[in-house]
């Protein structure tokens, strides 16, 4: 019952920040929007009139789409350390009968619904300005977007805890931002590449969105590399967010900025 009490209180916080906020969501839409414009007519430019035109402006708008689910979750641990160290409310949280880990992964449960709502805005005016239509299957897509967001989750936790240890760390948020469009985009084939954080299940994505596929019909081998490579990267995300958070507490710097 706690735990469901915290689930619907960290819904109507988000709810409430966007009600308060919608100038400032109106003008991350726009910014997102206008950037994939920009992507868009570059791509059109130096890809018109070829045979793989429409399968590469397909995986352009997908790629562009999961990069967007991507930053989101990743920035969004990081960011309300810092806003709650600066503010003064870290150590209270900690003091919460729930545990600082269990409020951040109700939080991000939360800021999926938004963020699933951002991300079905922004694709259906990408689609509609591309004039190019994707297979919008949830049944095969939630679960895979799942599979992708939690390695991202735990990529987070480790910067999190980075962000506990040394508070400013708005440089190498900035980087990771960046190797995030290779994570998403990188093509498997390369065998290294599936090791990384959400690659194959982006990759999964790709086929039923661009290639119109089941999920029944992808390589079980494909899903449960994708399932293994999201258990482990949230394990270890969680296990360095502990060790810097154990650190933090040791030498007096959990709460201070």
């Amino acid at each position: 019952m706690g735990s469901l009490i915290l689930l619907q209180a960290q819904v109507k916080k988000e709810f409430i920040l966007l009600r308060r906020y919608f100038f400032n969501f109106l003008g991350g839409f726009a910014t997102l929007y206008v950037v994939f414009l920009l992507l868009f007519l570059g791509y059109r430019g130096l890809a018109a009139g070829t045979d793989m035109y429409g399968t590469g402006l397909g995986n352009l708008i997908v790629g562009y789409m999961l990069w967007i689910f991507a930053m989101t979750i990743y920035q969004d641990i990081s960011y309300h350390l810092f806003n709650e160290a600066r503010e003064g409310i870290l150590e209270q949280l900690y003091m919460s009968p729930f545990g600082y880990i269990r409020v951040t992964a109700f939080r991000l449960i939360a800021g999926l619904v938004l963020n699933f709502g951002m991300a079905f805005l922004i694709l259906m005016a990408m689609m509609l300005s591309t004039g190019r239509y994707l297979n919008l299957d949830l049944i095969s897509l939630v679960p895979l977007i799942i599979l992708l967001l939690v390695p991202i989750a735990g990529l987070g936790f480790i910067l999190g805890g980075l962000q506990i240890l040394y508070k400013r760390i708005q440089s190498i948020l900035q980087i990771v931002q960046f190797l995030l469009v290779g994570v998403v985009v990188a093509p498997i084939n390369l065998g290294w590449t599936v090791f990384l954080p959400g690659t194959m299940a982006s990759h999964l994505v790709r086929q039923v969105m661009v290639e119109e596929a089941f999920i029944t019909a992808l390589p079980w081998t494909q899903f449960l590399m994708a399932l293994v490579m999201a258990v482990f990267y949230l394990l270890l995300g969680l296990a360095i967010f502990k060790l810097c958070e154990r650190r933090a507490m040791i030498s007096g710097r959990l709460g201070q900025f």
